[in-house]
């Protein structure tokens, strides 16, 4: 399996330490391999550089059965094809990951011979993962052989949120204006006349000095909170101490930061985009709405603020949706069933903490 490391800052590393933790990599014999880290581009370039000749190493060797590629557009897509392209000419088969809410306006942007490369990469695909039915729907521009609907897998933490404490609003992510954080800022105002004690809690990495300097014109900066990239224990924390979660993003696929804030027992205001639908249940789970709709997120998170009840039966559906639809219990299997179908000669068992695994899924046959 490649893609970032798993300390990147992001959903797909989230997704992969999902897996990880519910042990995939120890019911098969299968190794990771991160092409892609957080830093300045030498470092980044790298880090893909020297995954490659990894790789290339295995694979010449024979010591690859199949191929999991976690990819989006851009330059995702530019550096996973290095990996796909060998592994297709000595025809080892392989399986997309598909991340990323823009892909589909990165392939019709492209000139007619890349859209015909992008067509063969997806098209030598033994399987293409979406991560929702809209997904599904999109991905099929690019003629795959077989889509597949998975969605990512999420853990159920055991605790539930705090006792009701300060009013807090949690966006956890990027902070850039395709993420909607602008969207949200500007909406802050009006909810603070509302509640005048409510925080706004903008956790991430990015644009954060363009965040805050909205804020300040707004005259709303003394509620705001900025804390940076957050993970583990301090990313439990704000999930257990907010009251609602929000991401009203510009485009998504299917962000890990709405599964787990269901996941926590938050009710989730986002905007209709990739598989965000899929996830929530309009009125009942959380509040979906149109992206860039200032006014309407204002009105969302000033009503499950102010209304208690409402916001616990939100959150409780919520907490349900995701143990029953995006729990590793429930997806991981897929994933794995997945990999016997396409290399049904590969090793399926634990193997020895001492004794690392030897490829991708086993050897090939």
């Amino acid at each position: 399996m490649i893609g970032p490391r798993r300390d990147v800052r992001g959903g797909v590393s989230a997704m992969v330490n999902v897996c990880h933790d519910h042990g995939l990599f120890d019911r098969w014999h299968a190794r990771y391999l991160a092409t892609h880290r957080d830093g300045s581009k030498l470092l980044k370039a790298w880090q893909a550089a020297r995954s490659l000749v990894v790789f290339l190493g295995w694979l010449l060797a024979g010591r690859v059965a199949l191929l999991h590629v976690h990819i989006a557009s851009d330059a995702s897509f530019w550096r996973k094809s290095l990996f796909i392209v060998p592994a297709r000419l000595l025809r080892v088969p392989y399986l997309l990951h598909m991340h990323g809410g823009n892909f589909i306006e990165f392939y019709r942007a492209r000139s007619r011979p890349v859209r015909r490369f992008i067509r063969w990469i997806y098209g030598g695909a033994r399987c293409v993962i979406a991560l929702s039915e809209e997904w599904r729907v999109a991905l099929s521009a690019v003629e795959p052989r077989c889509i597949q609907v998975i969605a990512n897998p999420v853990s159920i933490p055991s605790w539930r949120p705090a006792p009701e404490g300060v009013p807090r609003v949690l966006f956890l992510g990027i902070v850039c204006e395709r993420k909607g954080v602008h969207d949200l800022v500007r909406a802050w105002p009006a909810v603070l006349r509302r509640v005048p004690d409510a925080r706004l809690v903008l956790a991430g990495s990015g644009e954060v000095d363009a965040a805050r300097a909205l804020a300040e014109e707004l005259g709303v900066a003394g509620s705001v909170e900025t804390p940076g990239w957050i993970l583990g224990e301090d990313k439990a924390r704000l999930l257990r101490e907010a009251s609602v979660f929000t991401l009203p993003s510009h485009y998504e696929a299917l962000p890990m930061s709405v599964l787990e804030a269901m996941a926590a027992g938050l009710p989730v205001v986002a905007t209709r985009v990739g598989g965000v639908p899929t996830a929530i249940d309009d009125g009942h789970s959380g509040i979906i709405l149109e992206p860039r709709d200032v006014e309407g997120l204002a009105r969302a998170l000033t009503m499950l603020l102010t209304d208690a009840p409402a916001r616990r039966r939100m959150g409780e559906a919520a907490r349900c949706a995701a143990r029953e639809r995006f729990s590793a219990d429930a997806l991981v299997p897929r994933l794995e069933a997945l990999w016997s179908e396409i290399a049904p000669g590969c090793v399926h068992a634990a193997h020895s903490p001492k004794e690392p695994p030897r490829a991708f899924l086993g050897r090939r046959a």
